[in-house]
């Protein structure tokens, strides 16, 4: 029955990681802007933490789950205030050349920032939790094994998004000019930070 656990986690992580959010926009900005291998680093990034809460839903682990309600909001506010921050320096984004001449940001900085961001939303744990009680996941963990295996397939689900949506917007490089872009920006940051001012709100 483990193939049954890795394709229920794989559904899991993939659509999990689909709605689109700040994450997504970033993904689909830093691609159009630096290149394929830029916006995939935010999609990993990402796709590493959904893989951390995944691990903790289907272990069961009451100690973070326990730490993450005590600390909420704190978390909220944390992820909030970043995610406007990030809107901000979207907002205000020059458009260039789409070459690519211009030096992309440093990966190993932007695949931990995204990291962090996407671990700034402690909901995601019971989510998890939600969706893997709903599918029947959580009786099929009943060892270390299944636990990793577990997650392994939600880092495969969520990764496999990230592809998808990076190459999909990587089609759109060469077409995109940059007033386009500039636009893009503009819109892009315009949401960010209404989500993330929408993120405050809802404490």
């Amino acid at each position: 029955m483990d193939y049954v656990l890795l394709i229920k986690c794989i559904l899991s992580g993939f659509f999990l990681a689909a709605p689109i959010g700040p994450v997504n926009l970033i993904c689909i900005r830093s691609t159009l802007t630096y290149g394929y291998i830029t916006g995939l680093t935010v999609g990993i990034g990402a796709a590493l933490a959904d893989t951390l809460y995944g691990y903790a839903a289907a272990a069961g682990l009451s100690f973070i789950t326990d730490f993450i309600s005590r600390y909420h909001t704190a978390f909220r506010w944390g992820g909030g205030v970043f995610i406007i921050y990030l809107g901000l320096r979207t907002l205000r984004a020059t458009p260039q050349d789409l070459t690519l001449e211009k030096e992309p940001p440093n990966l190993f900085r932007l695949f931990a920032g995204i990291f962090l961001l996407t671990l700034t939303n402690p909901i995601t744990v019971f989510v998890f939790i939600a969706v893997f009680s709903s599918l029947g996941i959580a009786v099929l963990v009943t060892d270390f094994f299944t636990t990793v295996l577990a997650a392994f397939g939600v880092f495969i689900g969520s990764t496999l998004w990230w592809i998808t949506l990076t190459g999909i917007a990587h089609l759109f490089c060469n077409k995109v000019t940059p007033g386009t872009l500039g636009r893009i920006n503009k819109i892009a940051g315009s949401i960010i930070i209404l989500l993330g001012i929408a993120s405050l709100f809802e404490l």
